[in-house]
């Protein structure tokens, strides 16, 4: 559905600017900084909180739609503390100005996470979900040419992981939602 609505999008947009379709990239890597709530094993109802700083990279791979405009795929790694997940996502890039060497642009991607890389230990299971990841960044070279990017986002990726039984339970999960503020310098071309 969404690369459908990508492809009539472009179709509309090139018949009114008549934009030539231009291959275009956005790679980046940074930090996912956020605070968990968690209980602590062996005291019931007492939380424990704790500040995380997670490692990511990312590519956007797509074609410019109009001048200010591309749309595309978002493929990435993000090492969570128990978790090393890899979003796939459809994404898109509009600059919110038009001029000048340092530009302001939004970005948007909206996927799912698997968990292809990620290894369990024996007994346990952890499957990926749900992300999205919307922002604004700085694009700072040349209009059309190499620029070197600092992004600011917000990202929600959703995990799910099956445990090992305790005692007399007969299964035992958790559904994780990891809320995090992304920091990304990156380069795009």
């Amino acid at each position: 559905m969404i690369i459908a609505n990508c492809l009539f999008l472009a179709s509309s947009l090139q018949a009114q600017n008549h934009v030539p379709l231009k291959y275009t990239n956005h790679t980046e890597f940074g930090g996912l900084f956020g605070r968990v709530k968690y209980g602590f094993p062996g005291n019931q109802g007492q939380n424990q909180v704790d500040n995380r700083l997670n490692l990511t990279l990312q590519t956007f791979n797509g074609v410019m739609l109009s001048n200010r405009l591309a749309a595309g795929i978002t493929v990435g790694v993000d090492w969570y503390k128990t978790a090393l997940l890899n979003p796939v996502a459809a994404g898109i890039r509009f600059d919110l100005t038009k001029r000048g060497d340092v530009r302001l642009f939004a970005t948007a991607d909206a996927g799912y996470a698997f968990a292809w890389f990620h290894d369990d230990s024996d007994g346990f299971g952890t499957t990926g979900g749900l992300m999205i990841n919307p922002g604004v960044g700085l694009r700072m070279g040349k209009p059309g040419g190499t620029a070197v990017t600092f992004t600011m986002s917000y990202k929600r990726q959703e995990a799910h992981i099956t445990k090992v039984p305790l005692w007399n339970q007969v299964e035992r999960w958790e559904d994780r939602v990891y809320n995090r503020l992304a920091l990304r310098l990156g380069i795009s071309f």
